[in-house]
């Protein structure tokens, strides 16, 4: 599929199609035109000369398209670009956190939460609910509870993000019985 819907496949498959296109004219020049050419028919000379002239643009022209890679990744470029996470990093007087959502395109992701005091020590909530919303697309905000992973680790598996575009990214940290602390910034997820 990625011969076809990249701009890398297009741009290969024109680069094969005038191989193809060179090579033709260079079989056709050899078994129609060399022998009426070297006999000094002039119309056969003429047509050789002509037909020298097109492989030469074609040649060209394969240089130009060859030139144009360099603006196209490839697609494996493409697959491992798409796989790199989507991070934010939070905080607000009390806490703050890192939140890292792969990979960093819309559709399932895995979120991973780092807490931390205002000081950068570790701290401990009691529950960490990971919450998103897209306003700007009508989406109103999509509640997850995360599940420890360590000791200032959290994680929140199987979490679909629906669109790409910008998001904004909640954490409420319910750090005592009395006391919730709401961390919030902005994420951007790709296609």
């Amino acid at each position: 599929s990625a011969l076809v819907e990249t701009a890398y496949g297009a741009v290969l498959l024109a680069k094969l199609a005038l191989f193809v296109l060179l090579f033709a004219l260079g079989v056709f020049n050899r078994l129609r035109l060399t022998e009426p050419a070297e006999r000094r028919a002039a119309p056969a000379a003429r047509r050789l000369a002509r037909s020298i002239a097109i492989e030469t643009v074609v040649a060209v022209l394969i240089f130009g398209v060859a030139a144009v890679w360099r603006f196209t990744p490839p697609p494996r470029a493409l697959e491992i670009a798409a796989a790199q996470p989507a991070t934010v990093h939070l905080h607000a007087p009390r806490a703050m956190a890192n939140v890292r959502l792969s990979p960093g395109r819309a559709g399932q992701v895995a979120a991973s939460i780092e807490v931390f005091s205002k000081d950068a020590k570790v701290l401990t909530p009691k529950e960490v609910t990971l919450v998103l919303s897209n306003p700007a697309s009508g989406i109103e905000a999509i509640r997850r509870p995360a599940q420890r992973a360590g000791e200032a680790n959290w994680r929140v598996d199987g979490f679909v993000v629906p669109l790409p575009g910008t998001w904004h990214v909640r954490l409420d940290l319910l750090v005592s019985a009395f006391e919730l602390v709401k961390l919030e910034g902005e994420v951007d997820i790709r296609r």
